[in-house]
């Protein structure tokens, strides 16, 4: 089992001279005066099915304000880590207020609100109801705990089926992709297994020993992303038992069955005085009946994989194996099987 090391002097470095450029571009205390309790994150494994989400919630709600992957636009660029993917993030359960991570959500948020007291002096009029800022992020999410207790923010963690998701991953950006490197590696760190997975760690444990002894390198990486999916997920789903007026879950494959259970997810998030809000996204998707009147998204929703291009056959059924067989995936019925992978 390897062990994550503490932040090296070059990336402590990088950090502090990010800080100075920081600074000087800005005012020294931006960043500390935001108020996190107003962000709104949606966060998730980078594919389709968080894309068409936070597409649908724009949709319909489009007098919000929402900002993609606010880590990589942000100026001057932030490094979070050495390795391939500079935003990776090993598991933390607390931020100061000086990180850089916190610093720069809550920049977001002090953006916002200076813009609404600028356009409030400009046309003297009464104040409207204050837009909802959105933030979709996709990148260091094992510092979702952390986020949390820091910035006191309001999450939807979004899960979906880890096998599309590394298929997504591997078809767009190739089989070298950077992307969840390091979390390979941070997931396996004893801070995570402990916090994690104290219950379940004789199977995760064994899952990855099995990844280990596969025969090639091709199989191991694969594998070992779509097992580190899953647990990064399964985290989600801790957090939300642990958090529950900060944190919520949305399944992609509980709300695929009837969307009208992507309500209370919503309401949870928004807050009890959005609840028109969770009416709109759902009303204003269009359903089909089929089967015994099941209702299916017919836009925006989720994954739409009409063929593996970068897995295989050998892979898909690998993955779901190890995934069920030691708890990571639950529900037989989720399995995706070559003929029926793609989703209404």
């Amino acid at each position: 089992m390897k062990k994550i090391l503490k932040p090296n002097k070059r990336l402590l470095l990088s950090q502090l001279l990010w800080k100075k450029r920081l600074n000087k571009q800005q005012l020294p205390h931006a960043g500390y005066m935001g108020n996190g309790g107003d962000i709104h994150l949606v966060l998730g494994v980078d594919g389709t099915g968080i894309s068409h989400f936070v597409q649908l919630l724009s949709q319909s709600l489009p007098e919000n304000h929402y900002i993609h992957h606010p880590l990589v636009k942000f100026e001057p660029k932030l490094t979070l880590s050495n390795h391939g993917e500079r935003l990776a993030m090993p598991y933390q359960k607390v931020l100061t207020a000086d990180h850089p991570m916190s610093r720069v959500y809550r920049i977001y948020v002090e953006r916002e609100q200076a813009e609404k007291r600028y356009d409030l002096m400009a046309e003297d009029r009464e104040a409207p109801p204050d837009p909802i800022l959105i933030l979709k992020e996709s990148h260091g999410l094992l510092a979702t705990e952390a986020l949390l207790r820091e910035l006191k923010c309001h999450c939807l963690l979004y899960l979906s089926d880890p096998v599309l998701l590394a298929e997504q991953m591997f078809s767009k950006e190739g089989m070298e992709t950077a992307y969840l490197d390091f979390e390979s590696e941070a997931v396996m760190d004893p801070a995570f297994l402990k916090r994690f997975l104290a219950k379940d760690l004789r199977p995760a444990l064994h899952a990855y020993k099995l990844i280990q002894r596969l025969s090639s390198r091709r199989q191991r990486r694969v594998q070992m992303k779509i097992f580190t999916i899953a647990l990064i997920q399964h985290m989600f789903r801790m957090l939300a038992a642990r958090y529950p007026e900060l944190a919520t879950l949305v399944d992609a494959a509980v709300i695929e069955d009837d969307p009208k259970r992507l309500e209370f997810p919503l309401v949870n998030w928004l807050g009890p005085e959005n609840l028109h809000c969770a009416t709109r996204v759902i009303g204003n998707s269009t359903f089909t009946q089929e089967g015994q009147q099941a209702l299916r998204w017919t836009r925006s929703w989720p994954e739409s994989i009409t063929s593996f291009e970068a897995l295989s056959n050998k892979d898909v059924k690998l993955a779901y194996k190890l995934l069920i067989d030691h708890h990571l995936m639950s529900d037989e019925s989720k399995r995706k099987t070559w003929a029926g992978k793609s989703v209404a």
